[in-house]
């Protein structure tokens, strides 16, 4: 009986490998590389490698020692924007607290107008206005 695995045959199912490369600029360390077949632990790792502040280069086996790059991360620039979203967002609920604010003291001032605007008079004499002069009689002119 034939063997259906013969010596040199090419893998009936081509597998792709990722590997990465993980460099850290203005630090004298070396690269650290990384290589799988799991696409989800290779996406993974290059997260956590690109969040540390890393330069991480993506890439793709093409077989026969050829690689395709297939993403660049750029750590220290993913950094400096996640920073900045933060100062922004920072920014936005202090404008928003301050705004709150001012609307609060506006309703206490217009508050307190309407309260003074909605008192009814005060009546001078007990109720019954008198006037000054009257004329024959006819009342207030």
């Amino acid at each position: 009986m034939k063997s259906r695995h013969r010596p040199g045959a090419r893998h009936p199912i081509p597998v792709s490998v990722y590997r990465l490369t993980a460099t850290w600029p203005g630090h004298a360390r070396r690269p650290a590389l990384f290589e799988t077949s799991d696409r989800r632990q290779f996406r993974r790792v290059a997260r956590e490698y690109a969040a540390a502040g890393a330069v991480v280069l993506c890439e793709e086996s093409l077989g026969y020692g050829r690689w395709r790059v297939v993403d660049r991360l750029d750590g220290p620039a993913l950094l400096r924007a996640q920073r900045e979203a933060e100062l922004a967002a920072r920014r936005a609920e202090v404008e928003l607290l301050a705004e709150r604010r001012r609307d609060e003291q506006r309703a206490v001032e217009l508050a307190a107008v309407e309260a003074v605007m909605v008192q009814p008079p005060i009546p001078r004499d007990g109720g019954r206005p008198r006037a000054r002069t009257v004329a024959r009689g006819r009342g207030i002119r």
